[in-house]
Order: structure tokens, then C-alpha cells, then sequence
């Protein structure tokens, strides 16, 4: 049976009493394009800090390849890291630095040993894969909303990841830009030979890059399939989410 390179077990988690996550269990195996849908105040962005330990369950536990993170020491974490990369929100770049330095912060923090040349050639070769050679003296002010997402994906593959992560990497963007970003994502995943895992909203992302979908509603994932079978199944939550319906499950939570 081949192991997962991912697996939550039972992760729960509150703040100030409120609970978040309730129960999630996911296996993520290599090679997969998981997409996580839900609606604002799901727990996708906290469900996402679980998988690279930024946030530690109040119960159950997450596994990378095998190994139990909170097991870890802070040394163990610290290189686990290292095989993911992720894509926050809008490109999160730093304000003060170029796009070379941008995408060079993670080299220099984790291949202290690379000289200028080689950081240099992995720049724009991390460029190159996401489309935009030419940029890496400009900065992030002079780029566009779909450019700085684009460079924030050139950072985050800059250690040559196991797993890809990108949070709601199309928000915001018009329909061609987004198109674009799809392109990126598959190309990216194809390239590395990686697995990627991201949150979204936005339905035709998901049709674009999926090979699978879960559905987190209330802080649990109430469904998951493979994409043919998600985007045709009759299970209510997802029908209402997936057509974009005024009346159903979701909003009858709202209303709550």
C-alpha cells in the first residue's frame, strides 16, 4: 500500500473557545492536485498553517512521510519545511526588496553554502518557470496584482519543494489573469514532479487544476472525491457551493 505524504488525523482546534476545526482527517498522496474548498470562515487558511506546523492541534496530529511533526524538534521542523512551498495570499513579498531578493530569501536562509552565482542562476531559472524572466530588479510596487502572485509562486518553489501550497492564489483577479495563474500552478506541479494542495473559492480554479476536491464546511470536510465525481455528486452542501445557489445547507448555516 503506498504511504501518504500527508496525513492529518483528527485535528481539532479553537480559539477562545470557538472551534475551528473539528475532526479532520486527509490523506495527501504524491502527485496530487488537492483542492480544499469552503466559504469564508471555514478553517482553510488555519486547516493550511496545520500542515507545515505553524499551528499545533489541540487534538490529533499530522504526518509527513510517516513522521509525526509534533515529534519533531525545532531543528527537524525547521527542515521539514524545506519541502514545502507556499504561496500566500496575494504574493505576500516584501515591500523593501526586489523581486531577485524576494525569491533569494529563501535560498540564502536554507543553502548558506550557495555562492552568489548559483543563487543567481536559481532565481531566474525559478523565473523562467513561472513566465517572467525579465523582472528580477523591479519591485513589488511596479508589478501588477497576477505579476506579484507569480513571483510570490517563483519564491516559493525556490528550495525545489515536495509539496506545493498556494492560499487562495486567484482572488481578486479578473478571468484572464486567473486563467493565467491555473496555467502557472499546473505547469509548476508538472515540472517539479510535486504534490499541491490549495484553498480556494474560486470554482473554475478548482476545475482547472483539481485531480481531487474536499468540501470543509463548519470545520469539517463533509466530502471529498476525485474531481469528476465531486463536481457530479448530489451531496447538498457541495451541489449549493459548486452552482453558486442562494437557498441551501450553506446559507441556511448563515442564518444560524
Amino acid at each position: 500500500m503506498t504511504v501518504p505524504l500527508l496525513t492529518l488525523k483528527g485535528i481539532r482546534k479553537s480559539f477562545s473557545g470557538k472551534p475551528v476545526l473539528q475532526g479532520i482527517d486527509l490523506d495527501v498522496y504524491q502527485g496530487d492536485s488537492l483542492v480544499i474548498l469552503g466559504g469564508s470562515g471555514a478553517g482553510k487558511s488555519v486547516l493550511m498553517r496545520h500542515l507545515i506546523g505553524l499551528m499545533q492541534p489541540d487534538e490529533g496530529y499530522v504526518l509527513f512521510k510517516g513522521a509525526n511533526m509534533a515529534d519533531m524538534t525545532s531543528s527537524e521542523v525547521y527542515e521539514t519545511r524545506r519541502h514545502f512551498g507556499m504561496s500566500f495570499q496575494e504574493g505576500a513579498l516584501f515591500d523593501s526588496l526586489n523581486v531577485f531578493e524576494n525569491i533569494a530569501f529563501p535560498i540564502r536562509r536554507h543553502r548558506r553554502h550557495w555562492s552568489l552565482a548559483k543563487i543567481t542562476a536559481r532565481v531566474q531559472e525559478c523565473l523562467e518557470m513561472v513566465g517572467m524572466p525579465n523582472v528580477a530588479k523591479l519591485m513589488p510596487s511596479e508589478l501588477s496584482g497576477g505579476m506579484r502572485r507569480r513571483v510570490g509562486f517563483a519564491r516559493s518553489i525556490a528550495l525545489e519543494p515536495d509539496i506545493l501550497l498556494f492560499d487562495e492564489p486567484t482572488t481578486g483577479l479578473d478571468p484572464v489573469m486567473t486563467s493565467v495563474l491555473n496555467d502557472v500552478i499546473i505547469s509548476l506541479r508538472t515540472q517539479l514532479n510535486a504534490t499541491s494542495i490549495t484553498i480556494t473559492h474560486d470554482m473554475s480554479s478548482a476545475r482547472a487544476i483539481a485531480t481531487r476536491l474536499a468540501m470543509l464546511f463548519q470545520g469539517q470536510l463533509v466530502f471529498e472525491a476525485d474531481r469528476d465525481a465531486f463536481f457530479e455528486t448530489d451531496h447538498a452542501i457541495v451541489r449549493q457551493f459548486v452552482e453558486g445557489n442562494a437557498t441551501g445547507p450553506l446559507t441556511e448555516a448563515l442564518m444560524k
